[in-house]
C-alpha cells in the first residue's frame, strides 16, 4: 500500500522534517528547545523512517514513541506533532486505518492548537488516505478538498503534490477521469515548480498520468508521458522502477509501434536483471512473453514464460502468479506439444487447488475444455467446462457475499468513527482544562507567553466582534431591504386593485360569459377524458386478449398435436413392446425427442411473454444458445455478428416470438439437411429495417422442387406477419443464404 510519506525518498524526508523541525523552533514563543533538541527529535525520526523503509513496523514504531516521549519531556509540542505524522504514515502503510486514522485525529487536535496549518493540513490528507485506502472513496473526497483548499493550493510544496497525486487517485476509483486528470495535472505541475530534485516522485506523477491517457485511449499522451517517467526513473537512478516503466512503455507501444514496442520489452529485461529483485525480473519476462506472442513469435513468448516460471518456482514466493504461468505455458504447448501442455494445466490445477484459488482454477478448467474441444474429446471438454462453469459461479457468488460484508463492514466502521470523534473531542476538552490549571500554576515562568497569548486572544475576539458587527448590519440592512420591498409590493397591490376595480365595473358581462364557456369547456373536457379512459382500457383489454388468445394458440399449435403424437405413439409402442423391439425402441426414441421439441415450446413460449426479454440483447443471447446447442454437437462453426446498437432496441412479444421461431427454423434446417461446416449469423440495422441474415455453405437445394415440411412455408407466413420479407437464395451445392428484413417502429 502507498502512502503519503512512503512515497518520499528517506533522503528528503529527512531534510524535510529537519527544516519544519528548525522552522517551528524560530517562531514557538512558548517551547524551550534547542536546536539540539530539534535535531535529536529529526535522528528518532530518521530511525524510524530507515526500519519503516525496510518494512520493520514495530522497529519504526517504536522510534517514533521515543521521539513523541522526548519531545514531550522537552516541552516541543511540535516534535509531537511529526513523530504523530511519521506512526500515521506507518500505520496506513502496515494497513492498521482504524489505529492511523486515531493518530491522525489527534495530530489534527494538536496542530489546531497550535495554530499550526501545516500539521493540520498533513493530518488531513492523512485521514484521507485512511478513507481512501479502506474504500471509502465518497468519505476521502471532501477531506482531499478541505486539506488541498485551505492548505496545498496555496502552498505548493512537494506535500501539495502528493495531495493532489492522491486526491487524483481516488477520483480514478470513482471513474471520474476530468477529476483525475485536473488533479494530476496539478500534483505534475507542482513538482515541475519546485525545480531540481524529487525526480522520484515526479516519475510516479507522470507514470499515473500515462496510466489515466491509457484509460482514455489518447496513445499520444500516454506515450509522451510514459516516455517523461522514464527520463526521471533515469535521473533517480530507480532501475527497478525503471525497469517496470519500460514494461509499461512497452505495452502502451502495443499496436502502435512493434519495433519501439520491441525496443522497450528489451529494455524492461535489461534494468529488471539489473536490479536483482524478483518481482522485476518476472513482471519483465511476462511483459516479453506478451510482447512476443502479439508478434507472433511462439518460441520466444514461450521461451520468456518458462524463465518467469523457474524463477518463480526457486523463490516460491507467489503461487498464485506461479499458477498463472503454469496456465499460459499450457496454452503455448497446446498446438505443438500437447503432452506439455496437459504437464503445465495439470500442474496450474495442483497448485492452485493447494492455495483454494478459485480464479486460477476457473481458468485453468476453462483452457482445458477448450483443449480437448480442439481434439474432438468433447466428453472431456464437456467435464472440464462444467468445472469451470462451477468454479465461475462460486467466484460470482462470494463476490456477491463480499460486496454484503463490506456493506456491514462500512457501517461499524461508520458507527466507530463517529465514537471516536467524539471521545476525541471530550479528551481535547480535559486536556485544555489541564493546560489551564498548569498555566495558573505556573506563574511569571511564562509570563512573555502568555501575554502572547493574550494578545492573539483579544485579536481574535475582535475579529470575532468585527464580524458579529457586521453580520448583525448585513442582517439589519437585509431587513430594511425587506420592509422596503414589503411597502413597495403593498403599493403595487393596491393600485392593481384599483385597477381591477375599474375593470370590473366594465366587464362584468364579459366576465360572465367567460366563466359559463370555461364551465361548458370543463365539462366538455371531462366528458372526453372520461371516453378516453375508456376507450384505453378497451385497448388494454383487447391487447391483454390478444396476448392470451396468441398463448393459447401457441400451446395449442406447438403443444397439442405433439401430445397427440406422443399418445399415440406410446400406444402403439407398448402394443409393439412384445412383438417388435426394435420397432418400439424405434416409438420411443421418437417420443423421446418429441417430448424434448414439446419442452423446448413451452420454454420458447415463456421466454416471449417475460417482459424483460423485449430487448434485442436478451433475443441474441437465446439465438446464441440455440446455435451451440444444434450445430456445435455436428462439428458446424458458427459466427455471429451483431450491430451493437441494435442491443436495446425492443421488440414486442409477437415480432420476438416469430423472429426467434423463423431463426430456429432455419438453424434445424442447416442441422439436418445442410451437411454445412460453417454459419455466418449477421444481425444488423439498415434504415428503419431490421436485417437477419443466416448463410451456410452446405449443400443447398432447389427450392422449386416440392417439399415434404412446411417449415420454410411457416417461415414465409411468420415473415409476413410482422410486415417483412423473407428471401432465400440457395442452388445445389451452392449453400443456402436467407435474408429477412422487418420494419422497426
Amino acid at each position: 500500500m502507498a502512502t503519503t510519506l512512503h512515497l518520499l525518498s528517506m533522503k528528503y524526508r529527512l531534510l524535510l522534517y529537519s527544516v519544519l523541525l528548525l522552522m517551528a523552533i524560530a517562531i514557538d514563543t512558548q517551547a524551550q528547545t534547542t536546536v539540539r533538541d530539534s535535531l535529536a527529535v529529526v535522528a528518532l525520526i530518521d530511525r524510524a523512517e530507515s526500519f519503516f523503509s525496510a518494512s520493520k513496523y514495530d522497529s519504526a514504531l517504536y522510534y517514533c514513541d521515543l521521539a513523541e516521549t522526548y519531545s514531550r519531556r522537552q516541552g516541543y509540542r511540535k516534535g509531537v506533532g511529526y513523530a504523530g505524522i511519521e506512526r500515521a504514515d506507518i500505520l496506513l502503510d502496515k494497513g492498521d486505518l482504524e489505529k492511523a486514522s486515531t493518530q491522525a485525529g489527534k495530530t489534527q487536535a494538536l496542530g489546531l492548537q497550535l495554530a499550526d496549518p501545516l500539521l493540520v493540513a498533513i493530518a488531513q490528507l492523512q485521514q484521507a488516505q485512511v478513507k481512501m485506502y479502506g474504500g471509502r472513496y465518497d468519505e476521502a473526497i471532501p477531506l482531499f478538498e478541505q486539506c488541498t483548499r485551505e492548505y496545498f493550493a496555496k502552498h505548493p510544496t512537494r506535500y501539495g503534490a502528493l495531495a493532489y497525486n492522491d486526491f487524483g487517485y481516488t477520483y480514478g476509483m470513482k471513474g471520474d477521469l476530468t477529476n483525475k486528470a485536473a488533479c494530476l495535472l496539478r500534483s505534475v505541475g507542482i513538482y515541475e515548480s519546485l525545480g531540481a530534485g524529487y525526480d522520484g516522485e515526479k516519475a510516479a506523477a507522470y507514470n499515473n498520468l500515462a496510466t489515466l491517457y491509457y484509460e482514455l485511449k489518447q496513445s499520444d499522451k500516454t506515450i509522451e508521458y510514459a516516455k517523461q517517467s522514464i527520463l526521471y526513473r533515469e535521473k533517480a537512478g530507480d532501475i527497478a522502477r525503471l525497469s517496470l516503466g519500460c514494461c509499461n512503455l512497452s505495452q502502451f507501444y502495443l499496436g502502435v509501434n512493434a519495433a519501439e514496442a520491441l525496443r522497450y520489452q528489451q529494455l524492461c529485461v535489461q534494468y529488471a536483471l539489473q536490479s536483482g529483485e524478483e518481482q522485476r525480473i518476472v513482471h519483465a519476462y511476462v511483459t516479453a512473453s506478451l510482447i512476443a506472442s502479439d508478434q507472433q513469435d511462439t518460441a520466444a513468448a514461450l521461451e520468456y514464460e518458462l524463465k518467469a516460471i523457474a524463477l518463480l518456482e526457486r523463490s516460491g514466493r507467489d503461487p498464485m502468479m506461479l499458477s498463472r504461468r503454469y496456465i499460459a505455458a499450457g496454452m503455448a504447448y497446446s498446438r505443438t506439444d500437447p503432452a506439455k501442455a496437459l504437464h503445465y494445466y495439470d500442474q496450474a490445477r495442483q497448485l492452485a487447488l493447494s492455495r483454494k484459488d478459485k480464479f486460477n482454477l476457473r481458468d485453468c478448467y476453462y483452457q482445458l475444455a477448450l483443449f480437448y474441444k480442439g481434439r474432438a474429446q468433447f466428453d472431456s471438454a464437456y467435464t472440464h467446462f462444467n468445472q469451470y462453469v462451477g468454479y465461475r459461479d462460486s467466484i460470482i457468488k462470494d463476490r456477491t457475499t463480499a460486496d454484503i460484508a463490506e456493506l456491514g463492514t462500512k457501517y461499524e466502521t461508520e458507527k466507530k468513527d463517529n465514537l471516536i470523534t467524539r471521545l476525541h473531542a471530550e479528551q481535547r476538552i480535559k486536556a485544555l482544562q489541564l493546560e489551564k490549571q498548569q498555566a495558573l500554576l505556573a506563574g511569571n515562568l511564562a509570563e512573555a507567553g502568555r501575554r502572547q497569548q493574550e494578545i492573539d486572544l483579544l485579536s481574535k475576539e475582535k475579529e470575532l466582534q468585527t464580524l458579529r458587527i457586521h453580520r448583525q448590519q448585513e442582517q439589519l440592512e437585509r431587513q430594511q431591504l425587506l420592509a422596503s420591498n414589503a411597502q413597495q409590493q403593498l403599493a403595487l397591490a393596491d393600485k392593481e386593485k384599483q385597477l381591477q376595480e375599474r375593470q370590473l365595473k366594465g366587464s362584468r358581462a364579459t366576465r360572465n360569459f367567460l366563466l359559463a364557456l370555461l364551465a361548458v369547456t370543463g365539462i366538455a373536457a371531462y366528458f372526453l377524458f372520461n371516453r378516453y379512459q375508456l376507450k384505453r382500457q378497451l385497448r388494454e383489454q383487447e391487447a391483454l386478449l390478444s396476448v392470451r388468445n396468441h398463448i393459447a394458440q401457441d400451446l395449442h399449435d406447438e403443444i397439442g398435436s405433439t401430445l397427440t403424437s406422443i399418445k399415440i405413439l406410446s400406444e402403439a409402442s407398448g402394443k409393439s413392446l412384445q412383438q417388435d423391439s426394435g420397432r418400439a425402441l424405434a416409438f420411443i426414441r421418437t417420443i423421446s425427442e418429441q417430448s424434448a421439441a414439446a419442452q423446448q415450446g413451452i420454454s420458447d413460449i415463456v421466454w416471449a411473454v417475460k417482459p424483460e426479454n423485449d430487448k434485442l440483447e436478451n433475443m441474441v443471447i437465446r439465438m446464441r444458445e440455440y446455435a451451440a446447442q444444434t450445430l456445435e454437437s455436428r462439428q458446424v462453426r458458427t459466427e455471429i455478428h451483431l450491430d451493437e446498437g441494435l442491443l436495446h432496441t425492443a421488440l414486442d412479444m409477437q415480432q420476438r416470438r416469430d423472429l426467434l421461431l423463423i431463426y430456429k427454423e432455419a438453424i434445424n434446417n442447416i442441422a439436418k439437411y445442410a451437411r454445412a461446416t460453417t454459419v455466418s449469423v449477421k444481425l444488423e440495422q439498415q434504415g428503419h429495417y431490421l436485417h437477419l441474415q443466416i448463410r451456410d455453405d452446405g449443400v443447398g437445394f432447389d427450392p422449386a422442387l416440392p417439399r415434404s415440411t412446411s417449415g420454410l412455408l411457416n417461415m414465409q407466413q411468420r415473415a409476413r406477419a410482422m410486415q417483412g420479407v423473407l428471401v432465400m437464395e440457395t442452388a445445389p451445392g451452392k449453400g443456402t443464404v436467407i435474408d429477412l428484413q422487418l420494419p422497426l417502429t
